[in-house]
């Protein structure tokens, strides 16, 4: 009886797990300067600033008066054009092109909101949500359910009729917010949203710009000087002197339970990332 010929040992296959690739920038600041010239001195507000905005995400950025916060936001936005540096805005530079050129390339693809809400008083909220089209005298019937829409995902069903001397300020800034996102833009920036606002109808402004983000993929940069509200921000970026002096990503953290709001743990990380600082 002939022994059975034992079968060759077959090496295990090493399994690599491969990881997916990050998403490109959808929008990015690359070696940002920006100088100001007044009665004859120079000012360098910002100084070799880079930042990546990840599709979907939510960036804050905090910083004392003075920092740089609002130039890096209206940079990024083609408000204004940096000394040196580049703006990519879902891949293409902004940097570099005529006045008119920037306008169109930042229309439908950035949204702003400001601290001081920037309504048309003798508008309705309807109308100033609408406003783009209102100008171009677009017939109400060709966008009344986009229009619908938003007013919905906002809040904002009882107030389209009203003036917005006729409601509060969290619903003007929810105006301000709806107005914004109503082109379907790329991305949203905010200066100072909660600014004008007492703390519990700034969070609830805060919540809403966090739902955007959740459930509807909404990407979003906030300027904020309060750090529960920077805590809403998956990443945080601190600005002094122009500079970026450190981040924190909180994206490990959950926002709370439903993922929809800043959360308590996130408040106090950062919190305590500042108190690191010193700032």
């Amino acid at each position: 009886m002939t022994a059975a010929k034992a079968k060759p040992a077959t090496r295990a296959r090493k399994r690599t797990a491969t990881r997916k690739p990050s998403p490109a920038p959808i929008l990015s600041g690359r070696e940002l300067v920006k100088d100001f010239k007044t009665d004859g001195t120079f000012t360098r507000a910002l100084d070799g600033v880079s930042v990546d905005v990840a599709p979907g995400g939510f960036v804050s950025v905090m910083g004392p008066s003075g920092s740089g916060k609002s130039t890096l936001l209206h940079l990024l936005g083609g408000l204004d054009t940096p000394t040196s540096g580049e703006v990519l805005l879902e891949g293409n530079q902004l940097s570099g092109l005529s006045d008119r050129d920037v306008t169109l390339a930042r229309r439908g693809s950035v949204g702003f909101v400001f601290q001081f809400f920037n309504l048309v008083p003798v508008l309705t909220v309807a109308e100033n949500i609408a406003l783009p089209l209102v100008i171009a005298a677009q017939r109400p019937e060709s966008y009344r359910q986009r229009l619908d829409e938003i007013v919905a995902r906002v809040g904002l069903e009882d107030c389209v009729d009203k003036l917005p001397s006729q409601i509060s300020g969290g619903q003007q800034q929810r105006t301000a917010i709806a107005r914004a996102i109503f082109p379907e833009p790329a991305v949203v920036l905010a200066d100072e949203p909660t600014g004008n606002l007492d703390t519990r109808t700034g969070r609830q402004v805060l919540e809403l710009l966090k739902t955007l983000q959740v459930e509807h993929g909404q990407t979003i940069v906030v300027v904020t000087h309060d750090p529960r509200a920077a805590a809403f921000g998956d990443e945080v970026i601190y600005l002094e002197d122009g500079k970026i002096r450190s981040r924190i990503d909180l994206s490990a953290r959950r926002a709370s339970r439903d993922g929809t709001r800043g959360g308590e743990q996130r408040a106090q990380a950062v919190l305590a990332w500042l108190q690191k600082l010193g700032a």
